[in-house]
């Protein structure tokens, strides 16, 4: 005959709670590496996180994404006061590089504007697989 007590602490056993990490994360780099580029890498952080709030979206270095989460680099082709031409590359964990269409914005009034390259950026990364 088992104590009551004991059948208790046995079935509690099986029960503690296991703490899972909800967040993979996603590492999110910018190419080349200039000062005007960081900025807009910051623009891309935004619109990342606002289209994927259950992830943590972290900067980190273009020569060394983690290789234990997702990682996305912005590639920006060209980038003058007036226009940008710029491309995703992404990879999952284990597996390759992929690399998204080039995209461009130009404005021949203005000079481009944080609002204006947000708005590229939410197209560009809609556009891409990585997003879905």
């Amino acid at each position: 005959m088992i104590a009551f007590g004991r059948v208790l602490v046995m079935m509690g056993a099986g029960l503690a709670p296991v703490q899972v990490n909800a967040d993979p994360g996603l590492a999110l780099s910018c190419l080349p590496q200039t000062a005007e580029v960081a900025d807009l890498c910051g623009l891309l952080q935004e619109v990342i996180a606002t289209s994927l709030p259950d992830r943590k979206v972290e900067l980190v270095e273009a020569e060394t994404p983690p290789d234990m989460t997702t990682a996305v680099r912005l590639h920006v082709e060209r980038l003058k006061k007036n226009g940008i031409a710029a491309h995703l590359e992404w990879r999952h964990p284990g597996e390759d590089w992929k690399t998204g269409e080039t995209r461009a914005l130009s404005v021949m009034d203005r000079d481009l504007n944080a609002r204006m390259i947000s708005g590229f950026f939410q197209s560009l990364w809609d556009a891409s697989p990585i997003a879905r």
